[in-house]
C-alpha cells in the first residue's frame, strides 16, 4: 500500500476527494489507545479532525500539527515503567482547536521566504554522541 497524499494543494485544508471517515476513524482508534502519548500530523489534518471529531472530542488532545505529515502521521507511545533513560513530554493543554491552530496558516508558515544564505549541512549523529541504550541496540548482532 502507498501513502496517499490527503492535504489540498493550497495547504490550508484536507482534500475533500480523498478525505474520507475511515482517515479520522483511524486517527482516533490511535489516539484512544491507552499506550499513545502523541500523534503528529499536518494541520491541515488537525483542522479536518477538529471540524470531524463530534462531541466526544478527549482524544483531540493527543493529535497535535507538525510539519510535514501530509501522507503519514507519527505515534509517539508513552515511556515504559522500566525505561528510566526514555523522556516524556509535557502534556499539551487542551484539545488543540481553537485559536493556536491559526498560526499554521499563516502566509509565512504556509509560503515561508527562502533562506538568505544557503544552510549549512548538519552533520549526522556519531555512534559516541548516541545515549548509551541506543548504541548497545545499534551493536547488537
Amino acid at each position: 500500500m502507498s501513502a496517499t497524499m490527503v492535504v489540498r494543494d493550497d495547504r490550508r485544508d484536507v482534500d475533500p476527494k480523498v478525505w474520507t471517515p475511515a482517515h479520522t476513524a483511524l486517527i482516533r482508534a490511535a489516539a484512544e489507545d491507552p499506550a499513545v502519548e502523541r500523534i503528529f500530523v499536518n494541520p491541515a489534518i488537525k483542522k479536518a479532525l477538529c471540524r470531524d471529531a463530534g462531541s466526544d472530542r478527549d482524544w483531540l488532545v493527543k493529535v497535535r500539527p507538525w510539519w510535514g505529515h501530509d501522507y503519514h502521521f507519527h505515534v509517539r507511545i508513552y515511556c515504559p515503567p522500566d525505561s528510566p533513560q526514555c523522556e516524556p513530554q509535557p502534556p499539551p493543554e487542551g484539545e488543540g482547536c481553537g485559536h493556536e491552530l491559526d498560526y499554521w496558516f499563516t502566509e509565512g508558515v504556509l509560503h515561508p521566504a527562502p533562506p538568505t544564505e544557503p544552510p549549512k549541512p548538519r552533520p549526522g549523529p556519531t555512534m559516541a554522541s548516541l545515549p548509551a541504550a541506543c548504541r548497545q541496540v545499534l551493536k547488537a548482532p
